[in-house]
């Protein structure tokens, strides 16, 4: 008897182990190319996915459209689960009739900057100045052109104050450069990495800096909800166990985003975040940029809280349900939904989970 107790000790732990252990699910997740898949590629070198018992399949929504704006159509038809992506495709979707919800913000700022050109940063001191001007602000449907038509608005000028560049520029630093040089441009809007490469040239200075979450507030009045964490509002009916397990994940992992160095978190990060077919040769300049990109990204991360700011939200669909978008596909499809009078803003998020991670987990 004495040899057989502590082995029935010890076959009653291992079974109050395996009864702990979760049960396995496995999540398909669509993430924004580049640095959307920061924190699912962390998470995984990390082993959160595991420990939560969640098998992680990383898919990429244009193998399933032509184009990404129908993304939470692919949530709702059940081909993906969830996605993270902008705030905004919430909003869009739930007005075209294919709605999700945000359970998890991960940046509560759109990475902004404003600049003006050097040869006027005497006479341009604010957006009143920008009356007359010619910007470089991307496509008439994006995120960079309605929140400067906010800010010029919110200086003072009627929106049509100033002349849009063509959209190309703003995605090709030569051709932009090029613009800059020749005075045919005189502000631009753009975010990372081309801020950094913009400021390079060393012709352009900063004005309006919306890349954290207090820059963004002292710039437009309250924190942006950029990219997010969302899923179907059925999915997250159905399973409300696999999006609490999902949030814990992200929630381990933007607290050690929060707390390491951009080289601590590469060093975490498995190859997956990588080009895998990089040349040997450029590997190491490849890695900086990729670390390079992660420090910058940073501080425009959220931290300490997850949720979805209730005013930030409603902030945000005021400004999409007043933004007079552009004839492109894109456009009219975000037209729709602002106009469809369908989207209320405390619709377009669940904080449930993400609330209890942050208070459950240590």
């Amino acid at each position: 008897m004495k040899i057989r107790f502590p082995a029935l000790a010890l076959f009653c732990a291992f079974a109050a182990t395996l009864s702990a252990a979760p049960e396995k699910i496995k999540i398909r997740l669509a993430p924004m190319p580049g640095i959307g898949h920061l924190v699912p590629e962390l998470a995984l070198g990390l082993d959160y996915f595991a420990q939560e018992g969640i098998e992680l399949e990383l898919v990429n929504v244009m193998n399933y459209r032509d184009e990404d704006f129908f993304s939470t159509e692919l949530l709702n038809d059940g081909t993906i689960d969830a996605e993270i992506c902008w705030y905004q495709r919430v909003v869009f979707g739930i007005g075209n009739g294919a709605p999700a919800q945000a359970v998890f913000l991960i940046e509560n700022s759109p990475h902004l900057t404003i600049s003006v050109a050097n040869r006027l940063r005497d006479q341009i001191k604010t957006a009143a100045d920008f009356k007359g001007r010619t910007i470089a602000d991307s496509a008439g449907f994006s995120t960079r052109r309605y929140l400067t038509d906010l800010i010029v608005e919110r200086a003072g000028l009627p929106r049509g104050s100033y002349q849009p560049a063509a959209a190309e520029l703003s995605a090709k630093l030569p051709l932009l450069t090029k613009a800059l040089q020749a005075s045919e441009v005189d502000i631009v809007a753009c975010m990372e990495p081309m801020t950094t490469n913009l400021a390079a040239t060393h012709l352009v200075t900063p004005l309006y800096d919306l890349s954290t979450g207090e820059g963004t507030r002292r710039a437009i009045g309250d924190v942006w909800p950029a990219r997010c964490l969302y899923l179907a509002p059925s999915y997250i009916q159905a399973h409300p166990d696999r999006v609490q397990r999902l949030v814990n994940v992200f929630t381990r992992t933007m607290r050690y985003i929060n707390t390491h160095t951009a080289e601590e978190i590469v060093a975490k990060i498995g190859p997956g975040y990588f080009a895998p077919d990089m040349n040997n040769d450029l590997w190491a300049d490849y890695k900086k940029t990729k670390l390079d990109e992660i420090a910058k990204v940073q501080p425009g991360l959220t931290s300490g809280d997850y949720s979805i700011p209730p005013s930030a939200a409603k902030f945000a669909c005021d400004v999409l349900f007043h933004t007079d978008f552009d004839e492109s596909p894109e456009g009219k499809y975000r037209r729709t939904a602002a106009k469809s009078g369908k989207v209320q803003p405390e619709m377009t998020y669940d904080n449930r989970f993400v609330e209890r991670a942050m208070k459950e987990l240590k």
